[in-house]
């Protein structure tokens, strides 16, 4: 309890890189002035009792507006007291409160800070990120008014010409519904270019109006639950409400979704909310077009590419309680809530649930502790756990569900692999695997062909020399992207022409070398002249609406060939697939990271697990020149499970996560040997800490946008020592990293190991 004479101190984090909070006096500018004192007097407010704030309404959470390093800043109140380890006189005063309630909740402030200490990030930087980027800013609250899209009296009766089929198709959409959200335009595969050209020619008209609330109706699922599936829904049902962590383990189409969708629809007609969480922004879509025909709701979704308002107006909505269901990419878990009762996380092993840069978090783990905070369930859902979360569950942790059967009549994909030593290839496809293609072609059915490169070639070298076109500032090669007509470098994104004749020798005879998604989705488009080809990877989807309509595309047509990254192994449903082939498996076993073969399994059986997931039976093959592969043999023998506990088993005899405990400390400097060095004096510093470190050694990218990158890993069996050790890294750092050349950073639980 604040004395009534003692000042009022409020602490506060500031989004600085200094690691602790800063303490400032409460002012207040009182309206005094007369004609002798034409400016307001600045009153200091030594009690309570003369102020309307009082520590009722001074909570943690308010944003506060203060004066720091010569600007104003935005910064959250961590606490009010009134002492501090500075004088009284010596401290400044608060600029304004900004708001009259807290916007980050007592929950979601324990887990920022929980994020901060456990992640080892300066507070003031953790604490923003729990806000949209305009209430980072200082801004105000937005109206909650919604813009929606209808039709003009012309565009009803104006007849749009066959060949303007996206404009059709948004014509007839609307005369049916009447209008749609802007917010859905996505999902509904609507581009921005295509409305504005129909709103320019009088046919459309979009208009702000407030969000209502719809009546809340479940629309019944039009599946039957096999008996796998009932049973996991009656034991939720009968376990006591509040905080419980399941895995939800099912072969790749065995209907997780549904089981999802049965969860939330128990969560909501209890009166709360379910987040949901999805490892891409391809996903998320998809994701929605099925809870909008389950759940008539308001949703809030968060990904990437939605405007800054935008993402307001959702977190707005979801700290409400207006948005009944969250759904979104990692970020998502920081939106606030009122009454959250479920948090899903679909593909819980994908790493794009880790940060990898300022808070470099893991939205599974944190999902996990926010779930504990809010009494929450938590339902962790992947046909490939990763090791930790089996751990966990093989512990007792989390309670471990199991389905086990394809949704259906759909059957698990019969697998064959194709040795490749000796054969004839064309652009990376066996001769024989070919005509196994054609057959699918001639069937009406799909073909999904895997291979993680995207652009057109990975090199480009000098037939006459062997020069090779490599990237100047970074240790790698520059990757062909033949239709943009440049070399692109994918790890510092430097472009340059595709040169036609060699630098170093004057040759010309420069040849592309490897297979890339864009020379194998010409390579088909030649073999297979008549078949629609769809190319999905990063630069084909980089448009706001790209992968929405690329997705209804390729369940609208027939036959058709699939060629793509990784990104067609996460969660998506083609029931038209029918053959899967992979190539360059061999390269996933390559991997110098000991997470190498766990990764090679969930990308495989994920892949793998697109074929044949409706009534059509599907196959699978896996190129390979090393077809007796032992990890190879395993995993398609006996499954993803029997492959993941092996491993488990493994690291537990090596004392590998998660059986100990790992930090990754990365040094970059233009200077190499200073990066070591200090990594060495680092190493020293923490010796007598009892952690085993390894390194320094350079990444295995040593080069990256002209820096040099070092890398010290620190392992322990016990958390405490970790922390121990990482704070005193904090402590030598602050003394000798004081160059703004140099880039360092801590990676506590490291997923990408480069």
């Amino acid at each position: 309890m604040l004395s009534s004479s003692a000042p009022i101190i409020l602490e506060i984090a500031i989004p600085t890189p200094l690691r602790r909070t800063f303490d400032y006096l409460l002012h207040v500018e009182t309206p005094q002035a007369d004609f002798l004192n034409p400016e307001p007097e600045i009153a200091l407010i030594n009690s309570i009792d003369a102020f309307a704030l009082s520590p009722d309404t001074l909570k943690p959470g308010l944003r506060i507006k203060v004066p720091f390093a010569g600007r104003e800043v935005t910064g959250i109140l961590i606490n009010t007291k009134t002492r501090s380890d500075i004088e009284t006189h010596k401290l400044k005063a608060i600029i304004e409160v900004l708001d009259t309630e807290p916007l980050i909740s007592a929950t979601l402030l324990k887990l920022m800070l929980w994020a901060a200490d456990y992640y080892q990030h300066p507070i003031g930087e953790s604490l923003p990120i729990a806000l949209p980027a305009l209430l980072r800013k200082g801004g105000p609250l937005l109206n909650e008014l919604q813009i929606s899209w209808r039709l003009t009296d012309a565009g009803r009766s104006t007849v749009i010409s066959a060949g303007a089929k996206k404009q059709q198709s948004i014509q007839q959409y609307l005369l049916k519904e009447g209008l749609f959200a802007d917010s859905d335009k996505t999902t509904l595969a609507f581009s921005n270019a295509v409305l504005n050209t129909m709103k320019d020619r009088g046919w459309l008209e979009s208009f702000e109006h407030p969000v209502e609330a719809p009546a809340f109706t479940i629309t019944p699922s039009p599946l039957k639950l096999n008996d796998e599936q009932r049973q996991l829904i009656q034991e939720y049902e009968a376990a006591s409400a509040g905080y419980q962590a399941y895995l939800l383990e099912g072969v790749t189409g065995s209907g997780k979704t549904e089981v999802y969708l049965q969860l939330i629809e128990r969560v909501l007609l209890a009166g709360k909310q379910a987040m949901i969480l999805v490892p891409e922004i391809g996903l998320t879509p998809q994701t929605l077009q099925r809870f909008k025909a389950r759940f008539n709701c308001p949703m809030a979704i968060f990904h990437s590419n939605l405007s800054d308002k935008e993402r307001q107006l959702y977190w707005q909505q979801a700290k409400s309680g207006h948005a009944k269901i969250i759904i979104g990419t990692r970020s998502a878990l920081f939106s606030a809530t009122c009454n959250l009762g479920l948090i899903i996380i679909d593909e819980e092993h994908d790493i794009s649930y880790k940060q990898q840069d300022s808070l470099r978090y893991s939205a599974r783990d944190l999902a996990c502790v926010r779930a504990k905070l809010e009494n929450a369930a938590i339902v962790l859902g992947t046909a490939t756990p990763s090791l930790e979360t089996l751990s966990n569950a093989s512990s007792g942790k989390f309670k471990h569900w199991h389905l086990t059967q394809r949704a259906g009549n759909a059957k698990a994909p019969v697998i064959s692999i194709v040795d490749i030593r000796q054969q004839t290839m064309i652009e990376g496809i066996a001769e024989d695997v070919l005509l196994d293609i054609q057959a699918t072609i001639e069937k009406g059915q799909q073909c999904l062909i895997f291979i993680n490169r995207r652009g057109f070639a990975p090199s480009l070298i000098c037939h006459d020399c062997g020069w090779i076109a490599q990237c100047h500032a970074c240790d790698a090669r520059m990757t062909v992207h033949l239709k943009a007509n440049h070399l692109r470098c994918h790890h510092c994104q430097a472009v340059e022409p595709i040169t036609r004749q060699c630098p170093s020798c004057n040759g010309q005879q420069m040849t592309f070398q490897g297979v890339g998604t864009e020379r194998l989705a010409m390579a088909m488009q030649a073999q297979f002249p008549d078949t629609t080809i769809f190319r999905i990877d990063r630069d084909t989807t980089s448009k706001k609406s790209a992968m929405p309509e690329m997705m209804n595309n390729i369940h609208n047509c027939d036959a058709a060939i699939l060629v793509g990254t990784q990104m067609l192994a996460k969660g998506h449903h083609f029931p038209n697939v029918t053959l899967v082939i992979i190539l360059e498996a061999d390269n996933a076993l390559a991997g110098i990271d000991y997470r190498a073969s766990e990764r090679f399994g969930q990308l495989l059986t994920q892949v793998i697990g697109r074929s044949g997931r409706a009534e059509k039976p599907g196959r699978a093959i896996i190129q390979s020149h090393f077809p007796e592969h032992p990890q190879l043999q395993k995993l398609i023998t006996f499954g993803y499970n029997r492959f993941a506990m092996d491993l488990l088993a493994e690291r537990q005899q090596l004392g590998l996560p998660p059986y100990s405990f790992h930090a990754l400390l990365r040094l970059e400097s233009q200077n190499a040997a200073e990066a070591q060095q200090i990594l060495e004096e680092m190493q020293r510093y923490i010796q007598p800490l009892n952690c085993l470190c390894l390194g320094p050694y350079p990444a295995s990218l040593q080069r990256r946008a002209y820096y040099y990158r070092y890398q010290l890993l620190i392992q322990s069996n016990h958390r405490g020592q970790l922390k121990q050790a990482l704070q005193a890294i904090h402590q030598f750092s602050e003394k000798r990293l004081r160059s703004h050349k140099l880039r360092f950073s801590i990676d506590v639980d490291p997923q990408d190991m480069s």
